[in-house]
């Protein structure tokens, strides 16, 4: 699969955990630059690993 998203931009919020990391990480290894965002403090619904 590496090189299909290559050339192309993806812009990911909710980059620092979960599914908006895991995409990051994918698109990336599949050769897309990225845009990730996050917030910088905890969310009282997430549980901290």
């Amino acid at each position: 699969m590496t090189g299909r998203l290559e050339g192309k931009v993806a812009f990911i919020t909710g980059a620092a955990r979960g599914q908006g990391r895991n995409h990051a990480v994918r698109m990336a290894e599949q050769g897309a630059d990225i845009i990730a965002v996050d917030i910088c403090e905890q969310i009282d619904t997430v549980t901290p690993f």
